[in-house]
């Protein structure tokens, strides 16, 4: 939630993904992350969930260049409320909404919280555990920063499908559309180009698969390919600022330092390792590696390592 696109929330564009199938922060619920704010967990009338997340991010900003990269750790908690109807015809339909919040420890001005609204259908192609699913969301959020500059509105679109093809395997994967709309930042760090540097969009594919050694302990892994606008906070250049959609000025990061917003490919990779204590808790740890190639060669790494837990109530 610091950058665009999120990197977790409990990051990147996938986590975007968790929250539209009722997952967190929100910013972060990761793509290979069993989360038990999903609706299809249950099938009782309503769903109250938690999650927690913290976790340490080497580039915050999206830096291109070791001399620009700013690291932090951060904490995020989620409260995720749903109402699941059964429609008949192996159709449901999912309702509710998740109250989130995240602090980093350095970086006070990318504190922030978010609530979103959740809206998912499911169509589930016969019975049992291994039938095929198919679902579509949709999902408007707003979020605020304690910076206030990166204040804004999200509207995300998805469509996902999955299939347990055993015991131990589970597949699914993702498409999803995010616009994000911000305020653009008066004062211009460089004119004429625009200051809107925290609005864009961006269109994501997932993977994921989750392999079961027991009842209580799984892996799981993902890889994520997107494209669309990214957010990058380092010091000026004329060569960075030419390549760039908007710049302004991002003293969240310290004096001299510009956030530009650039288009890229971004590619990313996850593992992690997950335990259920018991019916109601489950923990989790894992590490999420992304790379992004942007415009004029401004290209940057982001390693994010985290501890999760999430509590089904």
């Amino acid at each position: 939630m610091h950058q665009w696109p999120p990197k977790s929330a409990s990051r990147a564009a996938w986590a975007a993904c968790a929250a539209l199938v009722c997952a967190p922060s929100a910013a972060r619920a990761d793509w290979t992350r069993p989360d038990w704010t999903r609706s299809d967990w249950t099938r009782s009338d309503w769903t109250l969930a938690a999650a927690a997340e913290l976790r340490h991010d080497d580039n915050v900003g999206n830096a291109h260049g070791e001399y620009n990269t700013v690291g932090d750790y951060a904490a995020s908690a989620k409260l995720s409320l749903f109402d699941l109807l059964q429609l008949g015809g192996g159709y449901s339909l999912a309702l509710g909404g998740n109250v989130s919040g995240e602090v980093y420890d350095h970086l006070i001005g990318l504190r922030n919280g978010s609530l979103d609204v959740v809206m998912s259908l499911k169509k589930k192609f016969g019975v049992g555990a291994f039938a095929p699913w198919l679902r579509v969301a949709v999902s408007p959020g707003r979020t605020n920063f304690d910076d206030g500059y990166r204040d804004s509105t999200t509207y995300r679109a998805a469509a996902e499908f999955g299939k347990r093809t055993s015991a131990r395997w589970n597949f699914w994967g993702e498409y999803l559309f995010e616009r994000r709309l911000a305020t653009p930042v008066a004062g211009q760090a460089y004119a004429p180009i625009s200051t809107d540097v925290f609005s864009g969009h961006g269109r994501s594919l997932i993977g994921n698969a989750e392999y079961s050694l027991s009842e209580r302990i799984a892996l799981s892994a993902g890889a994520q390919l997107r494209r669309g606008d990214v957010v990058s906070t380092q010091y000026p250049g004329a060569y960075t600022y030419l390549n760039a959609r908007a710049a302004v000025a991002d003293p969240t990061f310290g004096p001299n330092q510009i956030a530009y917003r650039f288009f890229g490919t971004s590619y990313g990779v996850r593992a992690g390792l997950n335990l259920a204590l018991n019916a109601h808790n489950l923990v989790g740890i894992g590490v999420q590696r992304t790379e992004t190639h942007a415009l004029g060669g401004n290209d940057y790494t982001d390693t994010v390592p985290d501890v999760i837990w999430n509590y089904r109530f």
